[in-house]
């Protein structure tokens, strides 16, 4: 081999050491921004399913004739508790169930803070409530 070619070699293998050492220093940062946002939003968007389904599951039970409001947001906050959700609060309308007639309207709005049930904080801001609503008639 000659000396001199191999002197070159090896300088274009430190050149391109050195091109992805910059390429991943530009790269690594709006890489990972992308997968935690990601994450993030996945996050997000199972909070609020949880949510309608803690709301739905509650006006289901409150449509019945028989059930009551404790019962209703019993069953509520035992789901949120099932589902790991800190902080969240139901609002059952009208608050006494036993009193209404077949046909009235009943609504069940459950609240859960971001800040409280995000466990990532990198790219989303954590302010704010999640607010779900669910309306059925009474049976």
């Amino acid at each position: 081999m000659h000396p001199l070619r191999t002197k070159r070699q090896t300088f274009q293998r430190y050149r391109r050491s050195g091109v992805a050492t910059l390429e991943l220093a530009l790269v690594l940062p709006v890489m990972l921004i992308f997968v935690l946002g990601t994450i993030e939003i996945c996050q997000r968007i199972f909070l609020r399913q949880s949510a309608l389904l803690v709301a739905y599951e509650g006006v289901r039970l409150g449509v019945r004739s028989t059930t009551s409001s404790e019962e209703v947001l019993a069953r509520c906050n035992a789901m949120l508790a099932q589902r790991r959700i800190r902080g969240g609060s139901i609002e059952i309308q009208p608050a006494n169930l036993l009193e209404l007639n077949a046909g009235a309207p009943i609504r069940i709005r459950v609240n859960i803070p971001w800040a409280d049930n995000t466990p990532t904080r990198f790219v989303l801001k954590d302010q704010g409530i999640l607010t779900v609503d669910v309306h059925m008639l009474r049976e």
